[in-house]
């Protein structure tokens, strides 16, 4: 098992609200945005319990530095679809050694571009915003 069984300390980076939670909060009523960041956190707060599921898949990780980089999958409050259908994934950061996970992406698949896989599209955008973890990115 990658994650610990700690009790994470989770933050949206600036980042990600500044280019990304801004477009779930218009697309959605902020009520249900504002739900569906809480759940994010709740859930995330407890990503051990999380791990086994297929909610979670593991983008990087490194032994060495007790440090990796998740996709998890969620869906809106309010909506019908179920988080892998829904298209809406999280990429984050977590630190086993701190217990902290800073949730850097928040996307549905219509942010990917159409070039390359979103695997690239991912460690692309984590590369250019996100200075300190550029040695993980592929």
């Amino acid at each position: 098992m990658f994650i610990r069984d700690l009790n994470f300390e989770v933050e949206f980076s600036d980042y990600c609200e500044r280019h990304f939670c801004k477009d779930f909060y218009r697309k959605y009523s902020g009520k249900q945005w504002l739900e569906t960041k809480k759940t994010i956190i709740d859930t995330l707060k407890r990503a051990f319990m999380v791990q086994q599921t297929s909610l979670i898949d593991i983008l990087m990780y490194s032994q060495e530095d007790n440090f990796g980089i998740f996709k998890f999958d969620f869906k809106v409050a309010g909506t019908n679809l179920s988080p892998k259908r829904s298209g809406n994934r999280v990429i984050f950061s977590l630190c086993n050694s701190t217990g902290k996970i800073r949730i850097l992406l928040v996307y549905a698949k219509d942010h990917c571009s159409k070039k390359g896989t979103e695997t690239q599209w991912i460690f692309g955008h984590i590369k250019d915003a996100f200075p300190e973890y550029r040695k993980h990115c592929k």
